[in-house]
């Protein structure tokens, strides 16, 4: 009974954390019961699949958003190894308590975890999607801590806590308290961080029209193309004083040939109002997923779209970083979701990232999240603006200035005078040492774990080479 509700207890932990609800405070939890299971004398085997069920439990976010809108073949295989991966960090971990001590267990987990998650962000198409961390982006300072180390830093905290609170349930007083501390002192670092003044502050706006998108999906003529341009322009003229204008990836459709044609009016209109505009748009042959950003003084600059959703979308990778001038620049869509990317367009820096994007509906906040973590990481605001989800404002803190959803029919529109972040963090520049470093903790672990069943296993079998002696008194 208690391996049932110690999944039970964690699998609802981690939907709600993880999921749709947004409960961010559980995530601090939700390994919890799992970790104490594992601790103490149940069977390995109703560990693992406790483990696996429970985490299992915590993705079905992942059905509700995306279940009739993208196949089960896309996102099945991430979430299989996130299941098969926690319930092996659970494992080891109990692993180290027995074998090792109370200390090697309160770093075996999050060390161990965070090394797991690390890798599958390295080899998934889907970049870092799924990572633990992105559950606290609506607790800023909770995040602060990835600006030094990353995202996979903050799953590392959340994943210490809950040990340390595992640990403390089975009266590992020193260890398990020793964890807390750590994270209590990583709280009050990401307060402080949250305290220091701004930069200069831009007022910027992000636009969307979902029924120009429709009607011009629906006719692919040249008089629907130029309409939707026309649209946010005219409505451009409205945003008084805005410096920075957003409009979602694939806004604007529009034949190769008709582009200098369709696009006239959002150049026009960054001009007259000495605005910087960026669009979204698509070409269908050759397939084109680009960015066209607009600049007061004339000047267009074109990003092209670096990590395409397969099998959707078809175009030819881009290369180029995306860089627009004078600290700002852009990325689209699912390329915030790979920090490498991110990180190397940061390092040039960039204090504000301008990103058109299109999502699925449901999981309009799941994914605006990932962009507002890299903003934290990188030390740069976000200017986010979404077909079928979000549009979001977001400060270099994580912190979120404005926020609107865009899937209601008509103009929609959110401004805000957003402070420019600091650019370049420690996490810029040094990258991803810090799961690296997990990743040889780990290794180090595994090694001190062999090694003990090495020396245990001669104890034992020197204990049986050793002659008995008779101690009964002789007789004569």
């Amino acid at each position: 009974m208690k391996v049932v509700l110690a999944a039970l207890l964690s699998g609802i932990m981690f939907y709600l954390s993880q999921g749709l609800a947004d409960v961010w405070a559980l995530a601090w939890f939700a390994p919890a019961p799992l970790l104490w299971l594992a601790y103490g004398d149940t069977p390995r085997w109703q560990v693992l699949l406790a483990s696996l069920a429970a985490f299992a439990a915590g993705q079905i976010y992942l059905v509700q958003c995306y279940w009739g809108r993208i196949p089960p073949s896309i996102i099945a295989p991430l979430a299989l190894a996130l299941c098969v991966a926690f319930a092996i960090a659970v494992l080891f971990s109990g692993e180290s308590l027995r074998r090792d001590s109370p200390w090697a267990a309160l770093v075996a987990f999050p060390a161990f975890w965070t090394a797991l998650e690390y890798g599958i962000d390295l080899v998934s198409p889907h970049g870092s999607y799924g990572a633990l961390g992105y559950a606290e982006v609506s607790f800023p300072a909770g995040i602060q801590v990835a600006a030094l180390f990353g995202v996979h830093a903050v799953t590392f905290l959340l994943c210490l806590c809950a040990n340390a609170v595992a640990l403390l349930l089975r009266r590992r007083w020193t260890a398990g308290g020793a964890g807390i501390a750590v994270c209590a002192a990583a709280l009050v670092l990401g307060l402080l961080r949250l305290a220091v003044p701004g930069g200069t502050r831009v007022p910027v706006a992000a636009l969307s029209d979902v029924d120009t998108r429709n009607v011009e999906s629906r006719e692919h003529t040249l008089a629907s193309e130029e309409a939707a341009a026309d649209s946010y322009a005219s409505y451009i003229g409205q945003l008084a004083g805005v410096r920075v204008v957003a409009i979602p990836e694939g806004a604007i459709g529009m034949r190769a040939s008709e582009q200098q044609t369709v696009l006239a009016p959002l150049g026009a209109a960054a001009k007259a109002h000495h605005a910087l505009v960026l669009a979204g748009t698509y070409t269908p042959m050759p397939v084109q997923n680009r960015a066209f950003a607009f600049l007061p003084d004339g000047v267009v600059e074109t990003y092209a779209k670096r990590h395409p959703l397969l099998p959707f979308e078809t175009e030819v990778p881009g290369r180029e970083l995306g860089l627009l001038g004078g600290g700002y620049a852009t990325q689209i869509c699912k390329d915030m979701d790979f920090p490498r990317t991110v990180r190397g367009t940061a390092a040039h820096g960039v204090r504000l990232m301008i990103v058109p994007a299109d999502d699925f509906g449901r999981d309009g906040w799941i994914h605006a999240r990932i962009a507002v973590m890299r903003g934290v990481e990188n030390g740069f605001a976000v200017l986010r603006s979404a077909f079928d989800g979000l549009e979001t404002i977001s400060d270099a803190q994580g912190r979120i200035l404005a926020q609107v959803p865009t899937e209601r029919a008509g103009m929609v529109a959110v401004s805000a005078e957003v402070p420019l972040g600091p650019g370049p963090t420690l996490y810029t520049r040094i990258g991803d040492v810090f799961p690296w470093l997990c990743g040889a903790l780990w290794l180090l672990l595994c090694v001190r774990l062999v090694a003990g069943r090495v020396a245990q296993a001669r104890a034992s079998l020197r204990a049986k080479e050793l002659p008995v002696h008779d101690s009964r008194p002789s007789v004569g």
